[in-house]
């Protein structure tokens, strides 16, 4: 597990050396970084939340890099302080173009959850769709999915999210 960890961090800092390189057309500035808050609202087959930081870098008007995501997901009716389960990921997030003033947005993650009370950690992942309601306000849905121990997690959530 290790190795894969050494290994996604420098295929990320690689990637994010090279990325002001890239050139798709369009005159698009590549280089412009956001930070975001994402608070989510779901379950895991109990009312969970997730609440989570990340910070974003735009390769070009369709297609941004979640370079970094730290989230924390627990279980709010069941022994809260126990199921607190801190995630590390990275991923990509499409955006389409605008419509009626919006845009929509797909986004990937892959990356690392450990359970702190079970003291086991495994892979994890995330998908979501939503709408980005404004420049800095995106809602949406988002399926995350993690492994601790010999279980494995499925976790559905609305979302909210914010970039500064």
């Amino acid at each position: 597990m290790k190795r894969l960890v050494i290994g996604l961090l420098i295929a990320m800092s690689t990637t994010w050396a090279m990325a002001g390189d890239w050139d798709f057309g369009g005159g698009y500035e590549s280089d412009r970084h956001n930070f975001g808050i994402e608070l989510g609202l779901g379950g895991t087959g109990d009312l969970s939340v997730d609440l989570g930081i990340r910070w974003q870098m735009t390769l070009h008007e369709n297609i941004a890099w979640d370079v970094i995501t730290l989230k924390a997901v627990a279980d709010v009716e069941n022994n809260f302080s126990e199921s607190i389960t801190p995630e590390l990921m990275t991923g990509i997030r499409l955006i389409s173009p605008d419509f009626a003033g919006l845009t929509a947005y797909a986004n990937g993650r892959l990356g690392y959850a450990y359970n702190i009370d079970a003291d086991d950690g495994g892979f994890a992942y995330e998908l979501g769709v939503g709408v980005n309601v404004t420049r800095n306000i995106y809602l949406g849905y988002a399926y995350n999915g993690f492994k601790i121990g010999d279980g494995k997690v499925n976790y559905h959530a609305l979302r909210i999210g914010f970039l500064f």
